[in-house]
């Protein structure tokens, strides 16, 4: 979405004019008001309080089907008003399609990671270990989504139901899906709001992706010793349950043969990935919003090739071209993208610096 409409805003009328001078003028203290390049214009003073003012002129301003943006620009509090953009009905059979798709994909990554292990002696059923896994997968998949479903409608943001999109299965590269996605199809109003969106996915998944991967290391596949198996990079928060587990005699170290990862724990390695990958501050990435919502382009710009550089270190090519090509969309930012972030929601960014540590497979 851009930043502003490009559709032109009719030359209004000087009543209608006065109307959303006199409807600005309640809730801001203005310089300057005119009609520049046939869109209503406000400069505001400074300083003043902008968070809920612009909060209550954008409900009263819904309710006649126009919506307003907020910017700095050289310097000046420039307030503009556009007709609200038209919002075209979903096709929820997309949804339903995809997510049965998905189903299949993840449900043949799973029955050939368990036939892989049954092959070699593992006692685990395919069909068992497929349906394991896609119930794992698809919770963690579709729980985060839902988080960002369900605070995007507590804010009043149109938003489709979750896309879940079908991947090739673990014999092709894959891991039977490429994860999940909603589509806004408005603007938050500041930067709260877009902090709330980004946060609320990743967090679920992490909770989720963690559950996941306790469950699976305790049900790990003893079977003989394959040399040339392959080892997946470890992320912290694993390592840090394996050792409490076994602490604890939850895992027990075989005498012979060797412990395999089971479809449930794959589950949740493959949401910690994506978890952390959804964190990278770029562009329309959940992180991109949250980095958004906190810093400038400069910082973003600095962040990003972080990323792109950690994801090399990582192994994880594909992902860093990506990232990359992710880098050059601009994020159109909040409808207000003046008001600061409250101070507790910079606190929880913290937290989440933590999220990212111990999801992200480098060990």
């Amino acid at each position: 979405m851009s930043e502003t409409p490009n559709e032109n805003f009719l030359q209004p009328s000087q009543t209608d004019f006065e109307k959303f001078k006199m409807l600005v003028s309640e809730h801001f203290q203005l310089d300057d008001a005119l009609i520049e390049h046939d869109v209503p214009t406000f400069y505001l003073k400074q300083p003043q309080e902008t968070k809920q003012a612009f909060l209550k002129l954008l409900r009263q301003l819904e309710t006649m089907g126009f919506i307003a943006f907020l910017r700095k620009s050289d310097g000046k509090l420039v307030l503009k008003i556009f007709p609200k953009p038209p919002s075209k009905p979903s096709n929820t059979r997309i949804n339903w399609l995809l997510f049965f798709a998905t189903i299949g994909t993840t449900f043949a990554t799973g029955y050939l990671l368990a036939e892989g292990l049954a092959s070699i002696g593992g006692a685990i059923d395919p069909i068992i270990g497929g349906f394991m896994f896609t119930i794992a997968i698809m919770a963690i998949l579709g729980l985060h989504e839902m988080g960002h479903k369900l605070t995007a409608n507590k804010s009043g943001i149109d938003a489709t139901p979750p896309y879940f999109i079908p991947g090739p299965p673990i014999n092709l590269g894959g891991f039977g899906t490429f994860g999940a996605v909603i589509l806004q199809k408005s603007l938050p109003p500041n930067k709260d709001v877009l902090f709330d969106i980004g946060l609320s996915g990743p967090i679920v998944s992490f909770i989720m992706a963690v559950i996941a991967t306790a469950i699976g290391s305790t049900m790990a596949v003893n079977a003989p010793l394959v040399e040339g198996a392959t080892s997946l990079p470890t992320p912290l928060i694993a390592i840090l349950i394996w050792r409490l587990f076994l602490n604890v005699g939850l895992i027990q170290i075989p005498s012979s043969g060797q412990l395999y990862m089971h479809p449930v724990e794959f589950a949740g390695w493959v949401g910690l990935l994506v978890t952390a990958l959804n964190l990278l501050p770029v562009a329309m990435l959940d992180g991109g919003h949250i980095a958004r919502a906190i810093v400038g382009d400069k910082v973003r710009t600095i962040l990003a090739m972080i990323s792109i550089l950690l994801l090399i270190v990582g192994g994880f090519w594909l992902m860093a071209v990506f990232i990359l090509l992710l880098s050059m969309q601009r994020h159109p930012g909040p409808l207000d993208d003046v008001s600061t972030l409250s101070f507790g929601r910079k606190l929880l960014a913290a937290a989440l610096v933590v999220v990212f540590v111990l999801s992200f497979p480098l060990f």
